[in-house]
């Protein structure tokens, strides 16, 4: 793998010497004196991964050199941090506005530098991997539309392609443990949205999650496995479903021009005692049914769907499931599906439904509600994806 390559740029060469010495075991490092040389720098392949700037130079100043970087295609995605003596904040709120994505004062201090070029280097990685992933299948569909033959057979494939991305449809019985898991996804059009995941962090512990990715088709598809690509790389590292999607959320409101959004609600459910922690982002509320009591939702406090506002909190709600009962989460799509003569199948029919399936274990739970479902839409043209994610714990078996 190749080295990351940061270009730092001053016009004291001691500045210079001091940050190559902080940064040389980790990158490979260039230096240029002027704002010139460093735009000749930045347009030389291979481009920077990052760029140390200095504000204050003679000549052209930073500000100068980050104006003219962010209006050239070829360098306006590299990322800028300015390095600089001032303390005063409008210099700084200036800098930002032009598109820097950090600032590192003078005096440096080893350990922060390092770590702020390692961030940044790090999320320059990430997009770029994203990047490339939605290039590639952009690209695809787009040759794939000029020729209707080739665009049947590529998206049968990308369909193929995206369940893969998902785990098997149903969990194993693992009575052992007391568990048991079902899930059901059908996508309105060749490629959707929705998704649904689930992992163990523990032998005793199962992590698992339901989302919906605003608007339908290729797009939301796309945005999908950026959300899903996310979910694997940071989902099994946290325990806590509210930390999980203050990550996801942060990271999906960066490179959105088309400002899409994802609801999801995650939880972690403790098998030998059948507590569940749950957390929701903009998602419907799931809904606890078991024998002898009235299937209802579970209505908790939550943050808004992900990808729409940086800085917004998520918290955790704790349940407490008893021997028998399930819970049910589900996608817009079930609750909103519409029959021929467009009307919803809606909240109260979903509630009766899994009330008279209670006592069916939850592959069968999920079955007879598609069959439930299907006689209701008879012929009509689904109009959203059908997500179903149905978990049963803490069984006596």
């Amino acid at each position: 793998m190749n080295r990351p390559r940061v270009l730092i740029v001053d016009d004291t060469p001691e500045n210079i010497r001091v940050l190559m010495a902080h940064l040389k075991g980790s990158c490979d490092v260039l230096a240029a004196t002027s704002g010139s040389k460093a735009l000749d720098f930045a347009r030389a392949l291979p481009r920077p991964d990052l760029i140390l700037l200095d504000v204050m130079m003679p000549g052209m100043d930073g500000y100068e050199v980050l104006a003219t970087l962010r209006q050239e295609a070829a360098t306006a995605a590299i990322p800028v941090i300015f390095v600089t003596g001032l303390n005063d904040v409008g210099d700084e709120e200036r800098g930002l506005k032009l598109g820097a994505v950090d600032y590192i004062t003078k005096p440096f201090h080893g350990e922060l530098v390092r770590a702020r070029v390692h961030n940044q280097l790090e999320l320059k990685r990430h997009r770029d991997y994203l990047e490339e992933e939605v290039a590639r299948r952009t690209e695809a569909l787009l040759v794939a539309e000029r020729v209707q033959q080739r665009l049947e057979g590529e998206l049968d494939v990308a369909s193929r392609l995206q369940q893969s991305m998902l785990p098997a449809r149903l969990f194993a019985d693992h009575r052992g443990l007391g568990c048991r898991l079902a899930t059901y996804l059908q996508a309105a059009r060749a490629v959707g949205g929705d998704l649904f995941d689930y992992f163990f962090v523990d032998k005793q512990s199962l992590f698992f999650l339901l989302g919906d990715v605003s608007d339908k088709g290729v797009p939301a598809a796309l945005f999908m496995v950026r959300v899903r690509t996310l979910l694997r790389t940071w989902g099994p590292r946290t325990s806590d479903p509210a930390a999980l999607l203050r990550l996801m959320n942060e990271e999906l409101c960066q490179e959105n021009p088309a400002c899409m959004f994802v609801t999801m609600v995650c939880g972690l459910l403790h098998m030998d005692t059948g507590s569940v922690l749950l957390a929701r982002g903009g998602h419907e509320h799931p809904i606890l049914v078991g024998p002898g009591a009235q299937a209802r939702a579970v209505e908790f406090e939550g943050g808004p769907a992900l990808g729409l506002c940086e800085g917004v909190d998520f918290v955790n709600y704790s349940l407490q499931m008893s021997p028998g009962q399930s819970l049910v989460f589900y996608t817009d799509g079930v609750s909103e599906a519409c029959n021929s003569g467009q009307a919803q199948f809606g909240e109260e029919r979903l509630l009766q439904a899994l009330q008279e399936l209670a006592d069916n274990e939850a592959a069968s739970m999920v079955s007879g509600l598609c069959e439930r479902l299907g006689e209701f839409v008879g012929g009509a043209e689904p109009s959203d994806d059908i997500t179903l994610l149905i978990l049963q714990g803490h069984q006596n078996v």
